[in-house]
């Protein structure tokens, strides 16, 4: 192409371009220096959050169960009321309480008198018993002497055969080194034959074997004898009253009236009613007037009014970012409170059909009377913060393959720099390397930048 051509192509290129600037809502004129945003570099504090979404709840729930048995007289609250301390929640029929406080004074008689039947048909069968056991004794010892018995003969055949064995695996290469001189070789191989049958049926080895086959049968004998003492010893031992088992008449006995006295106190304790333990929020109301109920039963849930978190589920990547103790900013209805990440789940999970994360527990610092439990949360997280380190505006900042540039303005040109960043925030990052304090860093939100092109800073 002719140098008249190239020009011409040129001019048309650079035409289109500032046409498609204006179109932007850019105006660029050719020669012209481009109007830039400035930052001048300086020292601040800079800080780095997470915004979670959560739910306020109670740290504290405590269900208040029935002591006794008994009936329901009058329910004094409604699910949602807010309680104080030591209020009146439930009331029981105090006609139902004495009447069962006689049944159990009743119940206490009749245990009596079922520890004295127990003693009075207690002492049988002893002299089976005390046999077994006196043969038990005898038996245990004779059977340890089999064994033992036993043991060493079968050390004995051991140390035999393996003896034996010795001298045939002496034989066996003595047979083969004489291989070449054939009588040498027959007189082995015939002396490796004579100790292979020594070891199996030699009459040292016969005896050891038969000795060992008598002391298995009379351990045998033993064990099965043993085996029927104890079946009469834990047959009679069912019959007789021994030690243990009137100790153990006496400990029921004893432990039937501490039962009965405690039915009885609780069932006097409960003509005051169920009250608060602490300040809150009631949850849940499971019974109502007139119904009966039993010892164990639950009858009202509270939510702690003074204990207040705020329940957050974090994705995989916000979590790592998560500590506990990191200070919180909960936004709850119109009121901004403070708190502390104070658990972190060890497992993740989810509701049907959302994203796996992990549950974030945050404690409020101060919750008030304003609280209510259910409500949404919008939380900041602090997970980074320094102070009088360099800063810029996080909107300067250009990130390409992996790496982050700058703009500075150098005698009316901008001039890219790489840098390193650290705490960053939605308004401002921090430069750890890079740049310097008082340098003026530029950027344009609206068009792409390059290194050396005209600028002019907007004031």
């Amino acid at each position: 192409m002719k140098k008249g051509k190239k020009r011409a192509a040129f001019i048309a290129a650079g035409t289109a371009v500032i046409t498609a600037a204006i179109v932007a809502g850019v105006s660029i004129y050719a020669n012209a220096s481009m109007k830039v945003e400035s930052y001048k570099v300086s020292s601040g504090d800079i800080a780095q959050s997470v915004e979670l979404n959560g739910t306020v709840a109670s740290a504290k729930y405590q269900t208040l169960y029935s002591e006794a048995d008994g009936q329901i007289a009058k329910v004094h609250v409604k699910t949602g009321d807010s309680v104080k301390k030591g209020d009146l929640l439930v009331s029981f029929d105090e006609e139902r309480i004495n009447y069962l406080i006689a049944l159990a004074e009743y119940d206490a008689q009749a245990s009596e008198g079922t520890y004295k039947n127990a003693i009075e048909q207690g002492n049988r069968v002893q002299a089976l018993y005390n046999e077994a056991v006196r043969n038990l004794g005898v038996l245990n010892q004779q059977i340890a002497d089999t064994e033992e018995a036993l043991r060493v003969k079968q050390n004995e055949l051991l140390e035999k055969q393996g003896a034996l064995a010795k001298d045939g695996a002496g034989y066996q290469q003595s047979a083969i080194e004489k291989s070449d001189d054939a009588e040498e070789y027959k007189k082995y191989q015939q002396l490796v034959q004579k100790n292979a049958y020594e070891q199996q049926a030699s009459p040292e080895v016969i005896a050891m074997q038969e000795e060992i086959n008598r002391l298995t049968v009379q351990l045998t004998n033993f064990k099965e004898y043993k085996a029927l003492m104890e079946s009469q010893k834990a047959a009679t031992d069912t019959s007789r009253l021994t030690a243990g088992q009137k100790e153990a008449l006496e400990a029921q006995k004893a432990m039937a009236e501490l039962t009965s006295k405690e039915t009885i106190a609780k069932l006097e304790a409960s003509k005051s009613g169920i009250v608060a333990q602490f300040d809150g929020i009631v949850t849940d109301i499971a019974v109502v007037e007139g119904c009966d109920i039993v010892r164990g039963m639950s009858l009202v849930t509270l939510a702690s009014s003074e204990e207040i978190i705020v329940k957050c589920t974090v994705n995989k990547y916000d979590i790592q970012s998560i500590e506990e103790g990191q200070v919180t900013s909960s936004k709850i209805g119109n009121t901004d409170y403070t708190g502390k990440v104070t658990r972190i789940e060890r497992i993740t999970g989810s509701d049907a059909g959302s994203t796996p994360g992990v549950g974030v527990e945050i404690t409020l610092d101060t919750p008030d009377e304003a609280i209510i439990l259910g409500l949404d949360s919008k939380t900041k997280v602090s997970i980074a913060a320094v102070e009088g380190t360099m800063c810029i505006p996080k909107s300067a900042a250009v990130e390409e393959d992996g790496k982050t540039y700058v703009f500075v303005e150098k005698d009316k040109k901008a001039v890219r720099k790489e840098i390193e960043t650290g705490v960053k925030n939605d308004d401002m990052i921090e430069v750890c390397s890079g740049l310097k304090e008082g340098e003026i860093v530029v950027w344009n939100e609206e068009v792409e930048m390059k290194d050396g092109m005209d600028i002019r800073v907007s004031r």
